[in-house]
């Protein structure tokens, strides 16, 4: 079968739509009406804009797709198996267990997925994370061998989301020129109209945040490529394009219709759209070779690109500190010449001091690290990094510090998206209890693997005056329990540094590090175990054979134990373990833990943490002391608090005796 060339574009989408519709139907499950609605948009932009390696989806200097209408997954599985980086056997997987075609994208399964977007809203900010990540290393390195456009494809449900406008606002405030959006206006969600649940002008509200806007019809081709090559030339303002759409479009009897939005359509409506669209009605993943070749007809020029690309980096690797700055950036690694601080017993320091220290560090050895506070720099000590790598904004865009203002959701994307890019390893910082307005970012990095941190000052109940709502009881043990995330919580400035370092380490895994506001003694390393041990996780910082007492601590109630442990010690032998890392302590061999937690049947376990204690049976058991806050907190001077909670040397010391004459 052969094609006029005029028509070999909708003859194309036509095959796409069949695509699409057998892939969901096959799965029994999908979402079928939005892939429909999307579709022209994302066959021409793929077909004649998209820049990218056919022979390798992790090209540097390819252009980034982020689908935040992660549920359209249908679509950008038929588009990878259009470039040829997909099988049309992986279409039939759709949705299975051990297939590249899960029910939304996930980046590193499927080649050519840039970002796992999952819930609505967060891909749109991850789009924007990749657009700085561009634009601070086309600075560094010259648009010469960075230079490539960020597209992002969102709907009605993204936009409704306050992350994606908290990101719309900072792409739009640090105008992000190579930034493109595609908003997929159908007027269709899974509950009904979008009328019933909203009445914004969106136009207007990009306009306010400073994008330029385009509103065309979305399923005009000409239009379609007219608004991209007017995106592509704005040189001051990201740029979105309004496509009015419909769902279902091009359907037999549902175009319109916002049930189609989650579910497959019937076996008799595809039937009938597949004849509507002039294509066999009984014939299950049709695909024609002439629109495989008509698609790939630019990939000879697309490899042409590449070489050129890599006989520029080459030529520019030539030159050293071009090269060893390459490498540092791709392999996000710490430079050789960063010196750790060391603090002195005797000293006693709020462990966020540390933090401010150690990034200022980093960056006066020019490390890739770009970052910031969401408006508590002073709080989170990252005022000095701030003035030393400046803000980043369209008059300085190789300013490394973000100016996140009260946006902790939207800072947790953007950084994800970021390191998403590659290049760049990026830190936000906030007090810990404000972490939940995050936690949806934080998840989603650690499903991924991103090396993100999250310095998290204010841990616990010391925040004192501030009151209950700003004292986190709860967010320690939560954190905990996400997967493949690293929460670091260390005693004194000593392990701070360390932990700190442990966490600019990671290559694959988020981490958490948890710091104080108040004052913690250094503690002396010539009594107690070295501060290097945190490396470990857990590990004995003060011992004793056969102990009458086990006492677990982490962080600031650490140097509690010890004191506790001297109190006791009277009387009792106590061994005291510091749990600073309790993932970390988890991947020990077997032999190192059991040394770590050995003890006689009679000892008792206690753990001291000013948090909720449910989740320390897992070291306690269920006969063990668990000392720690199972209410809310109070507002009162962070001394006060933690006398009236229990939290202090003598209490406690009551506590365990009072435990142990039972």
């Amino acid at each position: 079968m052969s094609f006029e060339k005029k028509d070999i574009d909708q003859v194309s989408i036509n095959y796409a739509k069949s695509l699409i519709m057998d892939t969901v139907r096959n799965a029994n499950s999908g979402h079928t009406g939005g892939p429909l609605s999307s579709l022209d948009f994302t066959y021409i932009l793929f077909k004649e804009f998209l820049k990218f390696d056919p022979e390798n989806p992790d090209w540097k200097n390819r252009d980034r797709f982020v689908m935040s209408v992660g549920h359209e997954s249908a679509l950008i599985y038929v588009m990878l198996y259009y470039i040829g980086w997909l099988e049309l056997e992986d279409l039939k997987k759709f949705r299975q267990i051990d297939s590249k075609t899960p029910g939304h994208p996930e980046r590193g399964l499927t080649p050519g997925i840039e970002a796992t977007t999952g819930p609505l809203g967060q891909g749109v900010g991850n789009a924007v994370g990749m657009a700085v990540a561009e634009k601070i290393l086309s600075e560094k390195f010259g648009s010469d061998v960075v230079n490539h456009f960020t597209y992002v494809l969102h709907g009605d449900g993204d936009i409704q989301e306050p992350v994606a406008q908290g990101s719309i606002a900072c792409a739009g405030h640090w105008k992000l020129e190579k930034l493109i959006a595609f908003y997929d206006s159908n007027d269709a969600q899974i509950s009904g109209k979008v009328s019933r649940s909203d009445s914004t002008d969106y136009k207007k509200m990009y306009e306010s945040h400073g994008w330029h806007v385009q509103v065309i019809d979305g399923h005009n081709h000409d239009e379609i490529r007219s608004a991209i090559r007017i995106a592509q030339m704005e040189v001051d303002r990201p740029s979105v394009i309004i496509g009015e759409t419909i769902m279902a479009y091009g359907t037999a009897n549902v175009e319109g219709d916002y049930n189609t939005h989650g579910a497959p359509l019937s076996h008799e409506e595809i039937k009938l759209t597949k004849n509507k669209l002039g294509l066999d009605p009984n014939k299950l993943f049709q695909i024609s070779d002439d629109v495989l070749k008509d698609f790939r007809s630019g990939y000879n020029y697309a490899k042409q690109e590449v070489d050129t690309w890599n006989k520029i980096l080459n030529k520019k690797y030539s030159d050293k500190n071009f090269r060893e700055a390459w490498e540092n950036s791709n392999n996000l690694l710490v430079p050789k010449s960063v010196k750790w601080p060391i603090y002195n017993f005797g000293d006693n320091i709020a462990t966020r001091k540390v933090w401010g220290a150690v990034i200022e560090e980093l960056a006066n050895n020019n490390m890739f690290l770009v970052g910031g506070s969401a408006d508590l720099e002073p709080s989170n000590v990252t005022g000095g990094f701030a003035s030393i790598v400046e803000d980043f904004n369209s008059n300085n865009p190789s300013g490394m510090n973000l100016a996140y203002g009260v946006r902790e959701f939207p800072m947790g994307v953007i950084n994800n998206g970021i390191a998403q890019h590659g290049g760049l390893f990026p830190f936000g910082a906030t007090f810990f209890v404000f972490a939940d307005y995050e936690r949806p970012a934080i998840r989603l990095r650690a499903l991924q693997g991103l090396p993100c941190i999250s310095e998290f000052t204010h841990d616990s109940i010391y925040v004192g005056e501030d009151g209950p709502t700003h004292q986190p009881i709860e967010h320690l043990m939560s954190y905990r329990n996400i997967p493949n995330l690293l929460v670091l919580r260390p005693a004194d400035a000593n392990e701070a540094v360390i932990a700190s370092k442990i966490a600019f380490e990671q290559k694959n895994r988020p981490s958490l590090v948890l710091l104080t506001r108040q004052s913690v003694p250094v503690l002396d390393r010539n009594r107690y175990a070295h501060f290097s041990n945190v490396e470990k996780g857990g590990y004995i910082i003060s011992d004793s054979d056969n102990p009458d007492v086990l006492v677990f601590a982490t962080g600031s109630e650490v140097w509690v134990a010890l004191e506790v442990k001297e109190m006791l010690s009277k009387s009792h032998k106590v061994k005291v373990v510091n749990l600073c890392c309790w993932e970390l302590f988890e991947e020990q061999e077997e032999m190192y833990k059991k040394s770590v937690l050995d003890c006689h049947r009679n000892t008792l376990l206690v753990s001291i943490e000013a948090g909720t204690t449910d989740g320390w049976q897992k070291f306690t058991g269920r006969f063990g002391l668990n000392i720690g806050i199972n209410t809310f907190g109070e507002s009162g001077p962070g001394v006060d608090v933690a006398e009236h909670f229990g939290i202090t040397p003598d209490k406690i010391y009551n506590k365990i005796l009072k435990k142990l004459d039972l």
